[in-house]
């Protein structure tokens, strides 16, 4: 997850971080309303951003990092 947040660019929509989790949309909008997960309104709209969402996991789950690192020197 880490790799693919890191080579992103833009914005992020409530269903592209549910995909990317393996959550539902509605799952990931609660999350966010209840500050469980970063995000901001923009336009009206919930949106993500990826370099965020990385920090925040790397917060949350600091071996994601180390496995990250290492896929990234393997590929």
């Amino acid at each position: 997850i880490l790799t693919a947040l890191y080579s992103l660019t833009g914005l992020l929509s409530v269903e592209e971080v549910a995909e990317m989790f393996g959550k539902s949309p509605e799952t990931i909008y609660r999350m966010a309303q209840k500050r469980q997960i970063p995000s901001f309104m923009f336009g009206g709209s919930r949106c993500f951003d990826p370099s965020e969402l990385a920090h925040w996991l790397i917060k949350k789950e600091p071996q994601l990092a180390v496995a990250a690192r290492y896929f990234q020197k393997a590929a």
